[in-house]
């Protein structure tokens, strides 16, 4: 198989992995969203907008604010993909290892410069 065989062919999965990471995340998303306005995520009094209000305060809405910016970072590396610039390290430009993007779809980074800029003061 050649090297662009190969360059397709992970492109191809980068493109399935987070097709099905946004799918599954949009689905997460709505659902806590509906259970948030349902009342049904702990809350039983009625607050401003329609919205219940929940015994854990804000737990609620800081879901749906992390699962708002995970689904941002995926449609960014989607951009990224369709650039041809997903799976490269923003740092040394090295290919980021598939087993990488299957835990972080969205990284931008390899673990070597990850691990360096953690270090970083």
């Amino acid at each position: 198989m050649g090297g662009d065989d190969q360059a397709g062919d992970r492109r191809d999965e980068l493109l399935r992995l987070l097709t099905a990471r946004r799918q599954e995340t949009e689905a997460r998303y709505r659902q806590a969203l509906a259970q948030q306005q349902s009342g049904s995520a702990a809350g039983d009094s009625e607050g401003v907008h329609g919205w219940k209000a929940s015994r854990e305060g804000g737990a609620d809405l800081e879901v749906l604010q992390a699962l708002d910016r995970t689904l941002k970072q995926i449609d960014t590396a989607l951009a990224r993909l369709h650039a041809g610039r997903y799976g490269l390290c923003s740092s040394c430009s090295e290919a980021i290892p598939l087993a990488r993007l299957r835990a972080v779809p969205f990284a931008t980074l390899c673990v070597p410069s990850q691990k360096h800029r953690e270090r970083a003061p």
